[in-house]
């Protein structure tokens, strides 16, 4: 067509458009915008970003919610925000959410929905998925974690999308989600403090899709520890509390403590923390003779360290004064003694202790000596005197407002017996003898006059000593000496022979008296001594027993099991009772050739000699030893002869 019949074309079809009708111009523009609008909101595919932190949605004007129908993958599910309705039906929709029906899966994923399915209105979205969070390595791995507070894992953003858990040591725990930040309760897990461990963080979706996102090695914290405590299992409070106070090594953030009465009831208390410190304040006063339980069940402290394991204390309250110790036994007490008697708590400043408190049976004052201690003050008492300590009930404490509800009382006796030095060893050290009762017959025992055999000395201190206590119980008509140790030097040195080299049981002036001794080792000269008596330590004993004349000698030696007699008077009847006793061998008439030498110059043969006194010997079983429990029954038959 040339330019002429271009513009002949023109012009034509201006005419023709001049006669078309306003009106037609006006809908022909409607169709066309709609048609515009519809390929704009249908046609062209709406951007969606898609969000782990929240609900996935874009504005968008939805018709008839109820009737769209979606055509996508398995990946996403369409729902519809902001909907508006007509009595029950919904009209319209503002918003469309996406949600995700599996994990989702980094890229792109295109969603289509129209009315009941079909090409009218279809509109379409294409939906970003970015990359799902991840945690940030320097919040985990290589951490100090506690096992009492939440395990915590900072994500590079907010996740609720997915389900996050936890596993150490083949156990494992869900972790909530708080903005960018996983708390996983890792105190569920029973860990150990101040270990190492591997731990796993898991992601999953709905319980499926478990995957591993990290792991790595973590310790846990050493625990914490209490340096000091108010009370501890058994306490015993004669105060009356406001408080238990506690200290820890560290400072604290946070406890649990529950204090307990004997019914299990919560008593109200209130925790107050103040650095290393936790004070547990009584709302009220606990009542007096009463039971409780303190359950320090956790404290944490600022690092997140934790107690090792909830501490229980069990408590009482006191009421009244009570007596707990005697600074005495049941005898021995020297006839001036200061007794102290202990009470459990402070007895109140008023109370006249002089009215409340006395001895039955000797002479004595009654004084206060401290807060919890009365001091009782014998006053030539009689020797092996009986005698009872007693103190009366209603005594207040100095603590609460309690008195005691009962009377104490003590007995007691006074030492039986005396004691005496009756000479001196070469080497200056005293020969002791003790005396007990007052009878007219006499028993005597020995031990010790061999230093090598410390045995017998042993037995026969504690014989003494028990008599101290015992004394009384002797015969009225008989009266006890002992001489532990004849032979100190000897004793003293672990030797057979005195410090001059004298066997002092063969120093006596016996008619087989002889200078040079038999041993098992040969002979040893002047071994029984320069002349018979002529050692200080045989003096001493010769002249005691001539004071004496006692009815019956015990001497005690070592070793053997073994029961000799001098074979004057009753001796062998009486070593037969003693030895039958102790379930000993007898050596009457062989002695000699039992221990394998000839003895001369022996104190028991002397005696016999001399003043006709019976006396036996006893050979201990070993050099070494206390046998005064084997021996106390025979020790007491020979009082009774």
């Amino acid at each position: 067509m040339d330019t002429v019949k271009e513009i002949k074309f023109v012009h034509k079809y201006q005419k023709k458009l001049r006669h078309i009708p306003l009106a037609s111009w006006i809908v022909g523009g409607v169709i066309f915008g709609a048609i515009f609008v519809y390929s704009f909101l249908f046609f062209i595919p709406q951007s969606v970003q898609f969000s782990y932190a929240g609900e996935t949605c874009v504005s968008r004007l939805i018709l008839f919610p109820v009737a769209q129908k979606t055509s996508t993958s398995d990946d996403l599910a369409v729902y519809y925000d902001g909907v508006k309705s007509v009595g029950e039906l919904p009209v319209y929709a503002t918003k469309a959410c996406f949600a995700p029906t599996k994990s989702p899966e980094v890229g792109e994923a295109r969603v289509s929905i129209s009315p009941y399915g079909g090409l009218f209105a279809l509109t379409q979205f294409r939906v970003s998925v970015p990359e799902a969070p991840e945690p940030k390595l320097d919040t985990v791995l290589g951490r100090e974690i506690s096992t009492a507070t939440p395990f915590v894992v900072s994500l590079t953003e907010s996740d609720v999308v997915h389900e996050y858990s936890l596993s150490i040591s083949d156990k494992a725990v869900d972790c909530s989600h708080d903005n960018a930040e996983l708390s996983c309760d890792v105190s569920k897990l029973g860990l150990k403090q101040g270990t190492d461990y591997t731990v796993s963080l898991h992601r999953s979706f709905q319980g499926q899709d478990d995957a591993t996102i990290l792991e790595g090695p973590v310790k846990t914290l050493l625990p914490l520890k209490m340096t000091k405590g108010a009370i501890s299992d058994g306490t015993v409070l004669y105060n009356i509390p406001t408080s238990f106070n506690f200290s820890f090594d560290q400072a604290i953030d946070t406890s649990n403590v529950v204090l307990k009465n004997a019914k299990g009831e919560v008593v109200d208390t209130t925790a107050r923390i103040d650095e290393t410190q936790l004070a547990v304040e009584l709302t009220s006063e606990l009542p007096r003779k009463s039971d409780f339980t303190l359950e320090i069940r956790q404290v944490i402290g600022r690092s997140g360290s934790s107690l090792q394991s909830p501490m229980t204390m069990k408590f009482s309250t006191s009421g009244g004064p009570k007596v707990v110790g005697v600074s005495i036994g049941g005898g021995g007490v020297s006839r001036n003694a200061s007794i102290l008697v202990t009470f459990d708590q402070p007895i109140n400043d008023s109370v006249d202790v002089a009215a409340v408190a006395r001895v039955v049976g000797a002479s004595a004052y009654v004084a206060k000596q401290s807060p919890t201690e009365l001091v009782f003050t014998l006053q030539n008492a009689p020797q092996c005197g009986a005698f009872t300590l007693v103190v009366d009930k209603g005594i207040k404490s100095g603590s609460n407002n309690e008195t005691s509800e009962s009377a104490w009382q003590y007995g007691s006796r006074t030492i039986c017996g005396y004691s005496s030095v009756i000479g001196y060893s070469v080497q200056g050290r005293p020969i002791i003898a003790h005396y007990f009762g007052s009878g007219s017959t006499t028993i005597l025992f020995t031990g010790a006059i061999h230093g090598s055999e410390p045995s017998s000395y042993y037995t026969m201190q504690s014989w003494a000593t028990y008599l101290q206590t015992n004394g009384y119980k002797i015969p009225a008509d008989k009266r006890v000496v002992i001489v532990p140790n004849v032979n100190p030097d000897g004793v003293a040195s672990g030797s057979r022979n005195n410090a001059n080299n004298v066997n002092l049981g063969r120093n006596f002036p016996t008619a087989n008296w002889k200078a040079d001794t038999e041993t098992y080792s040969g002979t040893i000269e002047n071994g029984g001594g320069t002349s018979p008596g002529s050692e200080p330590e045989t003096k001493a004993l010769i002249d005691l027993t001539r004071q004496l004349r006692p009815r019956l000698e015990v001497s005690f030696h070592a070793q053997g099991s073994l029961v000799g007699a001098n074979k004057y008077a009753d001796s062998v009847a009486i070593g037969d009772v003693y030895a039958g006793t102790v379930g000993y061998a007898t050596m009457y008439y062989n002695a000699e050739a039992v221990m394998g030498y000839p003895m001369t110059g022996e104190y028991e043969d002397w005696m016999g000699e001399e003043m006709g006194i019976p006396a036996i010997l006893i050979e201990l079983p070993t050099h070494w030893g206390n046998y005064i429990d084997s021996q106390l029954d025979a020790l007491w038959k020979m009082m009774l002869i």
